[in-house]
């Protein structure tokens, strides 16, 4: 049996779509139409139920999706366990939360594409919810975001905890009382906040108990929330690792606050079925090269 055939087929389930399916496998509809047929003819059962809104499975063709699947794994563990790494081709998608955009990703993909060098990496910058779909979805081969993805065949890899400060701009920060400041004095200035759903949001809401006028600003961009902060638009709970150089600089300030603020997780999650060795050598990259950036920044003072 061709394995080029049984691709065509995992990916139109995927995709749901002949057209998406060929053009993420670089070929014409009209072969994968082909393939799929050929496929139909081979096994004697209809793999598909087509109409003009969508491209869904039939019974058969759920039966046939884990093994198609497994056969294609095998494939490339082959090539894992025999070829070199060089050998390796294709295109792996990526996605990480924005908070590794401005920090090691660089070094992450230099590192991968040294060691893969003929991999084409497809990267997707977004919110920890989005990516999780995406993930589960199969749009992406390996997550980075801020937790573990229980739902589905999915492998989830802790890569760091990130420690967070209350921090704001020098123009606000001799307006907060000179001593350990409780969330109460925070929450009478607008805080600066990730998105609803973030795991930063919800420890706020949580101690926004007896703070009337706690008012939140929400924001999908990291660098948004770093320039508000600075330029005094209120108090801001980010991650040390993005803003050290901010603090060393002075144009931010870090507060002393009570309780401190929990670390902020990061979690490199890895489709388990079907597996992708390429991409479980990412998220291994992942943490060695985390593991680098925290240790290099913990060898400078904390302003």
């Amino acid at each position: 049996m061709n394995l080029r055939f049984l691709q065509a087929f995992v990916w139109v389930a995927r995709l749901r779509s002949f057209k998406a399916a060929a053009d993420r496998l670089h070929t014409t509809q009209a072969g994968i139409s082909g393939r799929i047929a050929t496929l139909e003819e081979q096994f004697g059962v209809r793999l598909f139920e087509r109409d003009r809104r969508a491209v869904t499975l039939t019974y058969d063709g759920t039966v046939l999706l884990p093994h198609a699947e497994r056969m294609l794994e095998l494939q490339d563990r082959m090539r894992a366990a025999v070829g070199r790494p060089d050998a390796h081709s294709g295109t792996l998608r990526i996605g990480v939360i924005e908070t590794v955009v401005h920090t090691w990703l660089p070094e992450l993909l230099s590192r991968f594409a040294r060691r893969y060098p003929n991999v084409t990496v497809e990267l997707t910058s977004d919110l920890t919810p989005r990516l999780r779909d995406a993930l589960l979805h199969g749009a992406l081969d390996c997550a980075i975001t801020t937790e573990e993805i229980t739902q589905g065949f999915v492998e989830n890899r802790r890569v760091a905890e990130l420690p967070m400060r209350w921090t704001t701009g020098p123009a606000l920060a001799p307006r907060l009382p000179s001593r350990t400041l409780s969330f109460a004095d925070i929450a009478e200035h607008p805080i600066i906040s990730f998105h609803r759903e973030s795991r930063v949001y919800r420890a706020i809401a949580q101690g926004a108990s007896g703070c009337p006028n706690l008012r939140v600003n929400f924001f999908s961009s990291l660098a948004a929330m770093v320039d508000l902060a600075r330029a005094g638009f209120g108090v801001a709970q980010l991650p040390l690792p993005v803003i050290r150089d901010d603090l060393a600089a002075g144009r931010l300030v870090a507060l002393d606050v009570a309780p401190e603020p929990e670390a902020l997780p990061l979690v490199a999650s890895v489709r388990a079925e079907p597996s992708s060795p390429l991409a479980e050598s990412l998220a291994e990259l992942a943490c060695a090269t985390c593991d680098d950036f925290l240790a290099a920044g913990t060898r400078a003072p904390v302003p």
